[in-house]
């Protein structure tokens, strides 16, 4: 069966390979549909566009094909930021796709608010076996209220990356508690070399630290509240605490030095070139260490001492594919999403996309490497995963809150000011919201 591929490609034009899929079966869907010969047309959404990539997705289409002859999936496929703009248009559309790419969150939260995503919570309870394949703190991050609207794919977490040898060189040992995590860094600045290596020219960066100080900083349930826009206060003094935290190892020079001047990949090499200690990394960038030949070790920053947060989540987040509310055959949708998660496809995406997987017992010797094996051991026994913060709250406030955190850095704003900010737009964005 020939299938018809849209790819939209941004900076330049793609030649799109093929590959051989695994043969993985499923199991054929009940739909009354496809049961009567009725011809199902699925559309697929997705937004990796890489040439090396992008030819997963047509591989796993053609081998769901193949066992459901019923069935032609078209794809199509976006990349970022257009993806985002793209999605939101078709979703208010007639050509809304049947399965569409989403992050968790509050970025899956919308459209299951909206009413454009379908509650899979029923096809989860009718397959424990499939439900429970998943490390379960993936599947949180797509629960909203009382439904589960999407299905985890990839883990991608943040961990703090070190360089064993500069470690070993240094005798310095993997930090336990919060003081010695600081002791750390003030080590390798004496001996003149980064401690911690950060571009934050694009604050995203900066903002995957202060997910994690929030989440240590700030209880669970607080933060949950203030993540739902229609409740979000931003009051727990545990908000400027965390932004102290971040000020702090600035001020005390543990970050790259003008690190607001300095782009993310430039901050990045300079740890994978051996000139830095440490970098705060997401696991879907951990394969450069090994192709740097560098010799990496992975630790959670430690919790600090005192605080009312959770010392058991995992900075991150799953992300995966939700269905949409009009899709006609959900039931085919599933199957095709089981197949998605099923073992060989999964390792077959840890291979080929470089990506974490959100199903348990798929990382291995033979393709996962050390460090990720490292990782994946870490985040699996997480309570779960506190998310990152641009993406689990309101637009509106992100666009306050993320750049506000180059100015703490710098100085010019006091923590206390920038959260007086955030809660005047919270508040904003809550009475919008009574209208």
């Amino acid at each position: 069966m020939k299938r018809k591929v849209i790819s939209t490609v941004i900076a330049a034009c793609m030649v799109a390979g093929t590959m051989v899929g695994f043969g993985t079966s499923v199991n054929a869907a009940t739909s009354n549909s496809e049961d009567s010969g009725e011809k199902i047309t699925l559309k697929l959404f997705h937004n990796w566009i890489n040439v090396d990539e992008a030819p997963y997705f047509e591989d796993i289409a053609e081998e769901f094909e193949s066992t459901h002859p019923n069935v032609d999936i078209v794809v199509e496929n976006v990349g970022d930021p257009d993806y985002k703009s793209k999605l939101k248009v078709m979703l208010g559309a007639d050509d809304a796709p049947d399965i569409f790419f989403s992050w968790s969150g509050e970025f899956a939260y919308k459209f299951a608010r909206a009413g454009s995503a379908l509650d899979l919570t029923e096809y989860y309870e009718e397959d424990p076996e499939w439900k429970d394949s998943f490390i379960q703190a993936a599947l949180e991050p797509f629960q909203y209220e009382e439904g589960i609207y999407g299905v985890p794919v990839r883990v991608d977490a943040k961990l703090m990356i070190y360089n064993k040898d500069l470690f070993e060189k240094y005798n310095v040992e993997v930090p336990t508690t919060y003081d010695e995590f600081l002791n750390v860094c003030q080590t390798f600045k004496d001996a003149g070399i980064t401690p911690l290596a950060m571009g934050n020219s694009d604050p995203w960066t900066a903002c995957h630290y202060i997910s994690t100080f929030n989440s240590m900083c700030v209880p669970s349930d607080v933060r949950a509240v203030d993540n739902n826009y229609k409740t979000g206060t931003f009051t727990d003094e545990g908000y400027v605490q965390a932004l102290n935290m971040l000020k702090d190892l600035n001020d005390k020079g543990y970050f790259t030095e003008n690190t607001n001047s300095i782009d993310f990949e430039v901050a990045r090499n300079d740890f994978l070139t051996g000139n830095a200690a440490m970098t705060y990394m997401q696991s879907i960038e951990f394969r450069r260490c090994a192709e740097n030949n560098l010799n990496a070790g992975a630790f959670k920053i430690p919790f600090p001492e005192g605080e009312d947060g959770d010392p058991d989540l995992v900075t991150g987040s799953p992300d995966g594919f939700m269905i949409s509310k009009s899709c006609e055959n959900p039931e085919v949708a599933i199957e095709f999403l089981k197949l998605m998660t099923s073992k060989p496809w999964q390792e077959k995406m840890i291979t080929q996309l470089s990506s974490p997987a959100s199903v348990q017992g798929v990382h291995n010797e033979e393709n996962s490497d050390a460090l990720t094996l490292q990782a994946v051991d870490i985040y699996s026994k997480a309570s779960g995963f506190a998310n990152w913060l641009d993406a689990d709250i309101h637009s509106k406030i992100a666009d306050v809150y993320v750049p506000g955190l180059q100015e703490v850095i710098a100085g010019s704003v006091t923590p206390e000011d920038l959260m007086s900010e955030v809660q005047e737009i919270a508040e904003e964005v809550q009475s919008d919201s009574e209208e």
